[in-house]
């Protein structure tokens, strides 16, 4: 038994694993039934790490997040635009690209915006038309018509293709805060009358009123659709979300939907009101339906098309449920906001969902906080990630088998506890949450409710006709603790989720250099990230950091594959930053020198990819691949290259040499830097030839022969930077 699997052995006995309560019991582990396109070979039998393989061959992972969500949402880039920047990254030597794609991309509503609005005035004003004015009014002041209004609000949705409509709700816009900044309750009824027009209707003549009051038969002339809930009061300018799944889904046969929006009517004479957007306005009402049989594949299609005809690998990062510890309306189809949420308590008995009210529409307005233990939230997830993935079959099968999408990030910082913002407390839904009593602690049905959530989306993985890697990536809070209860399940009935990362986000070389093979300190929490049988990956490091060159060589030195957060984006981590988002030019700019080197490194372990990809770093107690000056801090190291006692000297501080042992008698150097390898035994075994070339289908191809020195035993090679020199024995050496 290896110490890594050993020491998940220790941590099941330690927390009794085999008496580990469920939340789910029909949830189990799914496997592929098809050839994988990409798996992790955990067996340590062919390679002595594990190893990322694509296509059955072992993949180098060294990765790069491409935000082209934001790009589009803050930028307004163009696909025009935002296409380039997959042959950028691939130019960079980078060989993955993770990117967004959200539960909305593949089935996205359909919204149509207003095709009429107007209000109407009692009082004085019963017989003024305001169908002209692109503001809208709702007001109420008891006993006072004239400071009494209501809007009316038309829409045609004719154009809407599908006959299914599984969720339906208005969107409105206030655009300044309410009447006496006094937050209220507003009201929106759908009406059988759609015979009235904008540009005549009055008070006096408007149908399906009463005074401020709706009015005729309930259920047949007008049908309570929604009001303003308790936790969303109208109470400043911002987007507001009303729902009218019923009303669209049973009365409106024709397709024309009408509505009266209302101020709340009661007896204080505070006047209640506000102004919005109309049809004309800038912000205009907004429905939006939602279809479980709505599907497009087009931007998933269009990341495969730019990946591929880059020649570079794609992993997707999947915003599903929960992306970035939060359920956000611009990500998910509204139809899975009609089932159940996380829910807090109050201490006055009223349940409220886990929610925050947002203004940039571009980045969603309502983020609630889902309830991961909704298994019929959960079926719907797994079925849209497994159509999902059976599309990317078909496509890779009519593109010519290029197996472009070889990953995927089934969660995205997903959380139990947390909800940005508002701070790391569990919220108890008393709706689904009927197991918590079999669990011993809190943290224990946590961790089970993570596994179970994060393994639910991987099984609709595995169980599709395109079976590739699955992964989560947490960040530091009590979900890191996913990483331990999945390593457990391992060794026990077995998991679906492949491996478990973080996003340090740190600048310390030691930190990421230990981060591959031992438990290390990050964000206030201790975790060992190489546990059992987890490939360490760092998943999110920031590019903005001057040391990213280094960061990514300690990394890899100390056993983790790395990923750089970002390329170019509106979150300013990125390596690029485009030259002017002014005049939308999105040319990228690099963010400082140091941006060639990470370059420069790519491309050079890109050339040694098959052996960083399949052996054990020494940093990590391996034997085969040696690191010298891993921290890139110091123009000497000493080290050994198998039993042979090696001096490393580069010419400039920064400089990383590589040490790879590729048979009994070939040895492969390497460098960051112009550096010089001093090996000290080596010639005893004879030295044969020594090449600079470079690697085809695993095999080394000499390009011509390389200048050494020696003195006895010492082999002396001034490696020029980015140079494979290629070093043959006449005789075999211990490995």
């Amino acid at each position: 038994m290896t110490s890594r699997i050993w020491a998940a052995a220790l941590l099941m006995a330690r927390v009794g694993f085999a008496a580990t309560p469920v939340i789910d019991p029909t949830l189990k582990p799914s496997f592929p039934t098809v050839a994988n396109i990409s798996r992790v070979d955990h067996s340590l039998s062919t390679y002595d790490r594990i190893v990322l393989m694509v296509d059955e061959q072992p993949f180098f992972y060294n990765g790069v997040q491409l935000r082209i969500d934001k790009m589009a949402a803050a930028w307004n880039m163009t696909d025009a635009q935002i296409e380039p920047f997959f042959q950028f990254v691939a130019n960079d030597g980078f060989t993955v690209i993770n990117s967004q794609l959200t539960w909305a991309d593949i089935q996205p509503d359909t919204c149509f915006n207003a095709t009429e609005s107007a209000y109407v005035r009692g009082g004085s004003y019963e017989n003024t038309n305001y169908g002209a004015n692109s503001t809208l009014r709702i007001a109420y002041e008891s006993g006072n018509e004239s400071n009494q209004a209501l809007s009316y609000i038309k829409f045609d949705f004719s154009d809407y293709s599908l006959d299914q409509i599984d969720a339906a709700k208005v969107r409105i816009y206030v655009n300044v805060a309410p009447d006496n900044s006094a937050p209220f309750s507003a009201n929106l009824y759908g009406i059988a009358n759609n015979t009235w027009s904008a540009s005549d209707i009055t008070w006096a003549n408007s149908p399906s009123h009463d005074g401020v009051n709706v009015s005729g038969v309930k259920n047949t002339d007008y049908w309570f659709a929604d009001s303003s809930p308790s936790w969303d009061p109208i109470n400043k300018a911002s987007y507001y979300d009303f729902d009218a799944s019923d009303f669209i889904s049973n009365n409106c046969p024709d397709k024309i939907a009408s509505f009266i929006f209302q101020s709340q009517v009661n007896s204080s004479t505070l006047t209640n009101g506000a102004s919005l957007d109309g049809a004309q306005g800038a912000s205009p009402p907004q429905l939006w339906l939602s279809s479980t049989n709505s599907w497009d594949f087009t931007h998933v299609d269009n990341m495969l098309k730019w990946a591929g005809a880059a020649g570079i690998k794609l992993e997707f990062i999947w915003f599903g449920s929960d992306s970035t510890s939060s359920t956000e309306d611009f990500r998910v189809p509204y139809f899975v906001f009609r089932h159940n949420l996380v829910q807090k308590v109050q201490s006055d008995g009223t349940v409220v969902p886990v929610m925050l009210k947002n203004q940039g529409y571009g980045y969603g307005v309502y983020w609630y906080l889902a309830d991961k233990n909704d298994l019929s939230l959960r079926a719907l997830e797994k079925t849209a990630l497994k159509a999902l993935m059976n599309h990317v079959a078909v496509y890779n099968t009519v593109n010519g088998d290029k197996k472009t999408l070889i990953g995927i990030d089934i969660a995205n910082e997903n959380s139990v506890t947390h909800i940005h913002g508002v701070g790391d407390t569990v919220w108890h839904n008393p709706a689904t949450w009927s197991a918590y009593v079999n669990f011993s602690s809190q943290a224990a049905f946590v961790a089970r409710t993570e596994w179970e959530y994060s393994v639910n989306l991987a099984n609709g993985v595995k169980e599709s006709n395109y079976p590739i890697w699955t992964r989560l990536n947490t960040f530091t809070t009590a979900e890191e603790k996913s990483i331990e209860y999945n390593e457990q399940m391992r060794l026990s009935g077995g998991t679906s989720l492949d491996f478990v990362g973080l996003d340090p986000y740190s600048t310390s070389t030691s930190i990421l250099y230990d981060y591959g093979h031992q438990t290390v300190a990050i964000g206030g929490s201790n975790e060992n990230w190489a546990l059992g049988s987890n490939l360490p990956l760092v998943m999110e490091n920031s590019g903005a950091a001057s040391s990213a060159e280094s960061l990514l060589l300690a990394s890899l030195a100390g056993g983790a594959f790395y990923n750089v957060y970002e390329y170019m984006g509106p979150d300013n981590f990125g390596l690029y930053y485009p030259k002017s988002t002014t005049t939308d030019d999105f040319t990228p700019v690099a963010r400082s020198s140091y941006v060639s080197n990470v370059v420069d490194t790519n491309h050079l372990l890109k050339s040694l990819a098959l052996d960083l990809s399949s052996k054990r770093p020494s940093g990590a107690n391996g034997t085969k691949l040696v690191y010298f000056n891993p921290f890139s801090n110091s123009t000497f190291d000493k080290g050994n290259i198998l039993d042979f006692p090696v001096m490393f000297t580069p010419a400039s501080t920064g400089g990383v040499g590589f040490g790879i042992v590729r048979s009994s008698h070939t040895i492969l150097l390497a460098s960051t830097r112009n550096a010089t390898f001093n090996i000290d035994g080596l010639t005893g075994y004879g030295i044969d030839a020594v090449e600079y070339g470079y690697y085809s289908g695993g095999n080394f191809v000499a390009n011509g022969t390389y200048p050494f020195t020696t003195s006895g035993t010492n082999i002396t090679i001034n490696a020029t930077n980015s140079q494979l020199v290629h070093i043959q024995t006449k005789d075999t050496f211990p490995v």
